[in-house]
């Protein structure tokens, strides 16, 4: 993660885009290997969230004080949600004299191979212990 100190409303609309982009691709990849989590009975899940000190925030709270965004991936098996993983995307916290945010590191192209790959796994996981493999 890199760290931003200088939080200005050009910066909120480079956060605001990341999140967006970080959606798409959790809906992009969730639709691709929909079908292969379905054989198992389960639905593959992979959202944006946004909270501030655990409650659910929006897009305007970016630069709110414990603000945090983060991808997550899980399934849902018979209305349960069991999340697998989770990967921070932008952090807001306080330091000693002034708040500073956090973003991730990754590029989007990154980002989707490291998702690819934890989806893969989950899959793979799954198949395992339905005794598929």
């Amino acid at each position: 993660m890199k760290q931003i100190s200088h939080l200005n409303e050009q910066i909120k609309q480079e956060i605001i885009n990341i999140e967006l982009e970080c959606e798409r691709l959790g809906q992009k990849l969730q639709s691709a290997n929909k079908e292969d989590f379905k054989e198992l009975k389960e639905n593959i899940v992979i959202e944006l969230i946004r909270e501030v000190k655990g409650r659910p925030a929006t897009r305007d709270d970016i630069f709110e004080e414990n603000y945090e965004s983060y991808l997550e991936v899980g399934v849902e098996k018979e209305d349960v949600y069991f999340p697998n993983a989770y990967i921070p995307v932008w952090k807001c916290k306080r330091e000693i004299f002034h708040t500073i945010g956090l973003l991730m590191s990754d590029d989007l192209n990154f980002l989707e191979k490291k998702l690819s790959k934890i989806i893969t796994e989950m899959h793979e996981d799954h198949m395992k212990e339905r005794g598929s493999i």
